[in-house]
């Protein structure tokens, strides 16, 4: 494997366009209503839990991947099936993002595009840059979201002075009940799209300094988190709690409203690019952690040769895996929460870190043992 290291700022931007990348697009959190951005901000919260789950472990084993982690930890016989899960779960969700932005790409300005054509397209640009390895990527980023975070906060600013916002839509607060907020924020919100941050276990072995992995998980779990939940105050006191439910692309429609003076309006463009950056970033991160995880895994020189095998999947699965716009957000939102997210976010990486905490105890005492006995 080609021994490449990525910067913190590098890695900051990559977690933060990883995070804000499809959340900010489409709607979430909406069953709590008006409350939805209290469930983002309840979501944050728990996503520093798990971030913090995520680089302690990545602690007590440094500049190893989860798939070599789970390895050490269950061996070969539990270890093996697990890391092919993970691998499957990174190349899925990969796949996953592609189609939504596809569908996306065709319901906005492509409409007569087949879907295949713009995933093939956009995957293959993303494997393009990753054959030049991570640092690349991460050169990208640095480079990229910057310009998106822009674009977004004046986006923002334009929605906010362009008279279309009716704070009153945010009334009344907790209207829908604590218990409301709270089972939006878990597991939905919680999982996606701060548990989706699993994948970066692949990355940080990467960063130069790697000590510095935890505090550069909950800078970016809170500046995503903030982030996440201006974006919804703003979309919700614009639409309103009981439209933006029915909406698949909430940010869009908001912008179409926008109308300054008669000469700033229809700036969908703007909301198209950030969607294009945002997705880039989400399916690369995922791609390359399938891609490291499959080097890893059958102990492969270099990670660079399973590039265009992981591509070619992706853009078969993202086509086979569901008919419709409305099966595709079905499956994601009930089964895969269920019986694919919490299990491969929350409850592997927990045991693994209790393990792992364990066996640092025990060798811990057998050191003191030994020097007592000396």
């Amino acid at each position: 494997m080609n021994h490449e290291k990525i910067g913190i700022k590098q890695l900051f931007l990559l977690m933060l366009a990883f995070e804000i990348g499809t959340a900010i697009i489409f709607s979430i959190g909406t069953e709590a209503k008006q409350d939805s951005w209290l469930a983002v901000l309840v979501g944050m919260l728990y996503g520093v839990i798990l971030i913090l789950i995520f680089t302690t472990l990545c602690e007590y084993y440094p500049n190893n991947s989860l798939i070599q982690i789970i390895q050490i930890i269950f061996g070969r016989f539990i270890g093996y099936p697990l890391c092919i899960t993970y691998i499957i779960y990174f190349i899925s969700q990969g796949a996953r993002i592609s189609r939504d932005f596809a569908e996306l790409i065709l319901s906005t300005i492509l409409v007569e595009t087949p879907s295949l054509i713009i995933m093939a397209s956009f995957v293959a640009v993303i494997i393009y840059t990753l054959r030049g390895g991570i640092e690349v990527f991460g050169r990208m980023a640095e480079m990229v979201v910057p310009v998106v975070l822009i674009l977004l906060i004046t986006t923002w600013i334009i929605i906010y002075a362009s008279g279309v916002v009716d704070l009153k839509q945010l009334t009344p607060v907790l209207g829908t009940g604590i218990k409301t907020v709270w089972k939006t924020s878990f597991p939905n919100l919680t999982s996606l799209p701060f548990g989706e941050l699993i994948v970066f276990t692949m990355v940080w072995p990467t960063l130069k300094d790697s000590k510095k992995a935890k505090t550069v998980g909950r800078a970016a779990v809170l500046t995503g988190g903030v982030l996440l939940t201006i974006n919804m105050l703003g979309v919700l006191s614009v639409l309103g709690p009981y439209l933006i439910d029915r909406m698949n692309v909430p940010l869009l429609v908001t912008v179409r409203m926008v109308s300054m003076a008669d000469f700033l309006e229809r700036i969908d463009a703007v909301v198209i690019l950030i969607m294009v950056a945002g997705g880039f970033f989400k399916v690369g991160v995922y791609i390359y952690g399938a891609a490291v995880g499959t080097a890893h895994l059958f102990q492969l020189q270099s990670y660079h040769s399973v590039l265009i095998p992981l591509g070619v999947i992706i853009i078969s699965l993202g086509q086979v895996m569901v008919r419709n716009v409305t099966e595709h957000n079905s499956i994601g939102s009930i089964f895969d929460m269920s019986f694919v997210h919490l299990p491969l976010q929350l409850v592997i990486p927990g045991l693994l870190l209790i393990i792992a905490f364990l066996n640092s105890r025990e060798n811990l005492t057998g050191t003191k043992c030994e020097k007592t006995n000396t």
